[in-house]
C-alpha cells in the first residue's frame, strides 16, 4: 500500500472515530439528563414527606395538562417495578430504588466516558502516524 493510500486510510479512520466520539458524547448527555431527572425525583420524594395529608396539588396528565387533586397518602407511593407492574412502596424503599438507578446510570456514564478517552487516544495516535507519513512524502514543487 502506498503512503498516499495509507494517509487516506488513516484520515478515514479519524473521521469515523470523530463520528463515534460525537455519538458517545450525545449518549452521555442523555444519560446525564436521566440521572438529573432521578435526582430531582428523589428531592420531590423528600418534599412529599413533609406534606400534610389532604393537601391540594396539581397532578400532571401529560401534554402540559394538570388536574387538581388531593394527596391522601404521603408516606407511601405507587412504584413501577418493571413490566408495567405497580406496587405500593414506602418513600424510603422508593428512594432506595431511585438511588440504585442513579448508581447504575453513573456507571454507564463512566463507561461511556472511558470509551471516549480510548477513542481520543487512538485518534491522537492516528494523527501522529499521518504526520509521520506526510513528512516522508516528497515535497511537490509550487
Amino acid at each position: 500500500m502506498s503512503d498516499d493510500q495509507l494517509l487516506q486510510q488513516k484520515y478515514l479512520e479519524i473521521q469515523t472515530l470523530n463520528q463515534q466520539i460525537q455519538q458517545l458524547h450525545q449518549q452521555s448527555q442523555v444519560l446525564e439528563q436521566q440521572k438529573n431527572e432521578l435526582l430531582s425525583l428523589s428531592q420531590t420524594l423528600d418534599e412529599l414527606d413533609t406534606v400534610k395529608p389532604q393537601s391540594k396539588m396539581y397532578a400532571p396528565l401529560g401534554g402540559g395538562l394538570y388536574v387538581e387533586s388531593i394527596i391522601t397518602e404521603t408516606k407511601k407511593v405507587l412504584t413501577n417495578v418493571g413490566a408495567d407492574v405497580v406496587v405500593l412502596k414506602t418513600l424510603e424503599e422508593t428512594k432506595q430504588i431511585i438511588e440504585e438507578q442513579i448508581d447504575d446510570l453513573q456507571n454507564v456514564v463512566e463507561t461511556v466516558e472511558n470509551r471516549v478517552q480510548e477513542m481520543m487516544k487512538k485518534g491522537q495516535q492516528l494523527h501522529k502516524e499521518m504526520m509521520a507519513l506526510s513528512e516522508k512524502q516528497p515535497k511537490k514543487p509550487k
